[in-house]
């Protein structure tokens, strides 16, 4: 790779060895930081979809003197008949063992362990139910029979993905500053350096603006180097993470697989971080020379 020879001799300043390094490693945490925030607010948006608008009824499988199956079939008649109440559907055994799975292992369904029947119910959108008196309805009609309200999972899950959402973004906002403040040193230290250079050609009628292309130049050159080492080192880690957070399964972790979208949002950080460390320079540059005598 051919480098660029200016009139000012940047490529030998101690400060700006650094700046690819640098560059990298904050485009290497925004990466990371910017997928973190798209798994979360799609991983929500999913969350909401599945949840809202849902109950699930646990008939206990201590049925007394009735069958289990006797328990169940009342349940789900006095469900139907529950205004707003849109379908019912009784869960099969191996979907029950598929939800156990990751607790119990893949054994769950050779265990002799008393599982309760479980019910989906979906709620006619906009309708309103009162869960309380449901229940109580429910547990006159079979003895120990509970009702799981989602909404209150829906709320909780909302309320962190929107905190660790902001959280992510604001980790964004402060590496940016951090590479704003590491740049805007550098520049500082290479001028000072140059200064006599940068002195000489004022003389020869050079205008803050040529001086200032020979810092962007260079710093276009390094910065560029660093913000694609530190992005193919941050898409490898959050491939890394979408390998292994599938391996877990079972609901526990949201699905780190990105969309192509997303993927193209993190592809232009790092050109947005680099055109963020040029534009930096040269209004630095331009700003210190302003201020020169």
């Amino acid at each position: 790779m051919s480098r660029y020879v200016g009139d000012v001799p940047l490529d030998n300043d101690p400060a700006s060895r650094y700046l690819p390094w640098t560059v990298g490693l904050l485009v290497f945490l925004a990466t990371l930081a910017l997928a973190v925030g798209m798994v979360l607010s799609t991983a929500g948006d999913v969350w909401r979809e599945n949840l809202s608008g849902t109950l699930t009824v646990q008939v206990s499988p201590d049925a007394g003197d009735e069958t289990l199956e006797m328990r169940v079939n009342r349940v789900i008649d006095l469900l139907k008949e529950t205004p707003g109440v849109d379908s019912v559907q009784r869960l099969s055994a191996e979907r029950i063992d598929e939800l156990m799975e990751p607790w119990l292992g893949s054994q769950a369904g050779g265990l002799d362990l008393p599982m309760p029947a479980l019910i989906d119910v979906s709620v006619s959108d906009g309708a309103e139910i009162d869960i309380e008196a449901l229940a109580i309805r429910l547990a006159e009609a079979a003895p120990g029979t509970a009702v799981d309200d989602h909404a209150v999972w829906l709320r909780r899950l909302s309320a962190f993905a929107g905190v660790a959402e902001t959280v992510a973004f604001a980790v964004i906002v402060v590496i940016l500053l951090s590479a704003v403040s590491t740049v805007i040193f550098t520049t500082r230290t290479g001028l000072a350096i140059h200064r006599e250079v940068v002195e000489v050609l004022h003389l020869m009628g050079a205008q803050d603006a040529y001086v200032a292309r020979q810092f962007q130049r260079h710093a276009l050159r390094l910065s560029g180097i660093g913000a694609a080492a530190g992005f193919v080192a941050g898409a490898a880690a959050v491939q890394a993470l979408g390998f292994f957070g599938a391996g877990i399964g079972g609901g526990l972790l949201p699905d780190f697989s990105l969309s192509a979208w997303q993927w193209g949002g993190l592809v232009a950080l790092p050109v947005a971080a680099t055109l963020l460390v040029v534009a930096t320079v040269g209004f630095t540059v331009t700003r210190t020379l302003n201020r020169m005598p």
